[in-house]
């Protein structure tokens, strides 16, 4: 971005809410992109949330459109806090920029051959991969309730057996009961913590707020598609306007008693319509180069975005597997104490909150060629 004052900016601090104002503005303002999605908020705030954002700064200050537009300027190197002006909106024909100047022809129609039927059949399947994304959402959060209801009941049952050893005359069968309780307890509270992943909000979820920063970025392509598909018909109305004052002025060109008056104004009417069909001609082949472009770019970093999540995901799943697999191989280590064969304290000894904690932090990943390598069978 080279009218951009500096090369880098270490004193610009942003909220959440102007990351959210700009993009809106960038939505607002360029109808015919694909405007990048923006994470979702969260309170608590951790080091991916910070490089979900600088990713967010990356895509649209690397779009050749969006680079180009100076309330990104502002957001990027203005001290103050960030509100764009507020605007009207754009009509068609400000959008279009026309000037006064009167040409003689427009060029002739576009011809678009088979772009129309591609970017006709990616609008209809951004349609349905929304409609699908909604759907797996709304089975994610009955999946939630059915995870709830689990580590709700793995946490009863493991109440009832500390209950049946608090009662219990014999010392060593509530030495048993103790020892059976205490890995149901912690994997109630993984199984819990497994369920704060897929839902959408909160501070630890991965799945669900994926499927809701997807969702946007699927409704961005379509509103793209949408506003190219609406300059089309725009078009297609200016060349039959063009046709229609052409043909009034050859049924002047014919008449016997002709009106200068009617004549004057029928060309000036000709010239504005072969002037507006041709702007839009210009507009319909800006928005159609501009769109193919960033339908190659939509689908690379929505791939980037699957495997980045889905190597997160897993990553974190793997660590409460683990987690539960501990917590199950404490009572072995217990029964191994009770019966003599072991008297030292075995690893797994350690508390619940720890390993979770663990496995959180599995998460992260710093080989960049990881991705490619675990997850090389998406792309065969």
């Amino acid at each position: 971005m080279p009218r951009y004052k500096k090369q880098s900016y270490h004193n610009i601090t942003r909220s959440y809410l102007e990351f959210v104002r700009l993009r809106e503005h960038l939505v607002t303002e360029h109808p015919e992109v694909i405007v990048p999605a923006l994470p979702l908020e969260r309170s608590l705030v951790s080091a991916a949330d910070i490089q979900s954002m600088r990713l967010f700064l990356e895509r649209i200050s690397h779009h050749p459109v969006l680079s180009q537009d100076y309330e990104l300027q502002m957001f990027v190197e203005s001290e103050f806090g960030f509100l764009p002006p507020a605007k009207s909106k754009r009509i068609l024909g400000k959008l279009l920029n026309i000037s006064v100047k009167r040409f003689s022809s427009a060029g002739g129609a576009l011809s678009m051959g088979d772009t129309d039927d591609e970017f006709e059949e990616e609008r209809t399947m951004a349609t349905k991969a929304e409609s699908k994304v909604q759907g797996v959402i709304k089975c994610l959060d009955r999946e939630i309730k059915a995870r709830r209801d689990f580590s709700s009941k793995e946490s009863e049952i493991a109440t009832l057996i500390n209950t049946w050893a608090t009662g219990d005359n014999s010392q060593e069968l509530a030495r048993s009961f103790k020892l059976v309780a205490k890995p149901i307890d912690g994997m109630a509270k993984a199984s819990k913590a497994q369920r704060l992943l897929l839902q959408v909000g909160g501070d630890a979820t991965v799945l669900g707020s994926f499927l809701e920063y997807k969702l946007q970025h699927t409704q961005s392509l379509g509103s793209a598609l949408d506003y190219r598909l609406s300059v089309l018909g725009e078009y297609d109305a200016a060349i039959k306007s063009t046709e229609s004052k052409r043909r009034t002025m050859e049924r002047l060109r014919s008449s016997t008693n002709i009106n200068p008056d009617k004549v004057t104004d029928s060309i000036d009417d000709l010239e504005d319509a072969v002037l507006f069909e041709g702007n839009m001609k210009r507009r319909m082949e800006q928005i159609t180069a501009a769109l193919t472009k960033d339908l190659e770019v939509y689908k690379q970093q929505s791939q980037e975005d699957f495997l980045r999540i889905l190597l997160q995901y897993t990553q974190r799943q793997i660590g409460f597997e683990k987690a539960k697999l501990e917590e199950l191989l404490t009572v072995e280590a217990g029964v191994r104490v009770n019966l003599g064969q072991d008297d030292t304290e075995d690893e797994h000894a350690r508390p619940i909150e720890s390993r979770l904690g663990a496995a959180a932090g599995a998460e992260q990943l710093h080989d960049p060629n990881a991705l490619e390598s675990l997850f090389r069978y998406t792309t065969r």
